[in-house]
């Protein structure tokens, strides 16, 4: 996945709450949750490729050429939401 592309998924999210999973090569799926008090406040892409997504309570870089799938559920108390 590029970088673009993985910023142009996750941009829409910003200030929603809900869980985001991701199915990263040779590591399997990772997921953040984006609770009410601690929702995410920015994406970004950086002149490497790498994307920084910023939370009201810290931040992470994410190396979008190792992500093969990307899903987002909106409603994850109210659901089992979506497994990858």
């Amino acid at each position: 996945m590029t970088g673009e592309t993985l910023s142009d998924l996750l941009k829409p999210l910003i200030g929603k709450a809900g869980s985001v999973h991701m199915v990263i090569k040779r590591i399997g799926p990772i997921g953040f949750a984006a609770t009410e008090s601690d929702k995410l406040t920015g994406v970004e892409l950086s002149p490497d490729g790498m994307v920084r997504l910023e939370r009201e309570n810290g931040w992470i870089m994410i190396d979008p050429h190792e992500i093969v799938a990307v899903s987002w559920n909106g409603q994850p108390a109210d659901s089992t939401g979506q497994f990858l």
